[in-house]
C-alpha cells in the first residue's frame, strides 16, 4: 500500500527512488544466534526479521504499478569492536525483533553465547598500535546488503516496445557462431 501512495501522489513521469536493507543482511548474526541457541536452548526461532530480497523488489514496484523498474545492490562491510557493540547499536536503532511467532525474551546466557560464537567466528585481525607496536586486535565484521530501486509513474511519453514484426534484423545475425571463430 505504500508503494501504491507514493505512485498515486506522483506527477505523471515522476521519479520514485528507495533503498533498503535486503536480503542477505547480517547472516553472521543469524549463524551465531542458531548456533547459541541450540546449544543453550535446545531449538530456534527467529531473531533477525525476513528482509525483502532483490527479486522482490521489481516485482512490488510493478504491482504497485511503477515502470520502467531498475534494481541494483551493494553489499557493505561494517566493523564493530566485537558482537556486543553491533547488537547494542541494532537495538538503540530500534531494530529489534518483530516477528510474531518468537519466544517472549532471551537469556542472558544465550546472548553471551551468540556474540561470544560472533567474535569466533567473523573476527577481523587488524595491526594494533601498542608498545612493541607488533600486537594484533580483532573487530568483527558484519554485512549489510543494501536494495537501490528506481520506479517511474506512467506517462505517454516514456518509451515503450516495438510492434512485433518491426525488426530490421534477426537475432541470429549478431550472435557469434563458436565453430568459426
Amino acid at each position: 500500500k505504500v508503494l501504491a501512495e507514493a505512485r498515486r501522489v506522483l506527477k505523471p513521469d515522476g521519479c520514485f527512488m528507495l533503498a533498503m536493507v535486503g536480503g542477505t543482511t547480517l547472516p553472521e548474526l543469524r549463524v551465531s544466534m542458531v548456533l547459541a541457541e541450540l546449544e543453550r536452548e535446545g531449538g530456534v526461532s527467529p531473531h533477525v526479521g525476513p528482509f525483502v530480497g532483490l527479486s522482490d523488489v521489481g516485482g512490488l514496484l510493478q504491482s504497485a504499478g511503477f515502470t520502467l523498474p531498475t534494481l541494483d545492490v551493494d553489499t557493505v562491510k561494517v566493523t564493530f569492536p566485537n558482537a556486543g557493540t553491533l547488537m547494542e547499536h541494532l537495538q538503540r536503532m530500534g531494530e529489534s525483533n518483530a516477528c510474531i511467532k518468537r519466544r517472549d525474551r532471551i537469556g542472558f546466557d544465550t546472548i553471551l553465547a551468540a556474540a561470544c560464537v560472533y567474535d569466533e567466528l567473523y573476527a577481523v585481525h587488524i595491526e594494533g598500535s601498542s608498545n612493541n607496536g607488533k600486537e594484533e586486535e580483532s573487530e568483527v565484521e558484519a554485512t549489510v546488503e543494501v536494495i537501490y530501486a528506481i520506479g517511474w509513474t506512467p506517462h505517454e511519453s516514456q518509451r515503450g516496445p516495438l510492434e512485433r514484426g518491426t525488426a530490421t534484423g534477426r537475432l541470429t545475425d549478431i550472435t557469434i557462431d563458436k565453430g568459426k571463430e
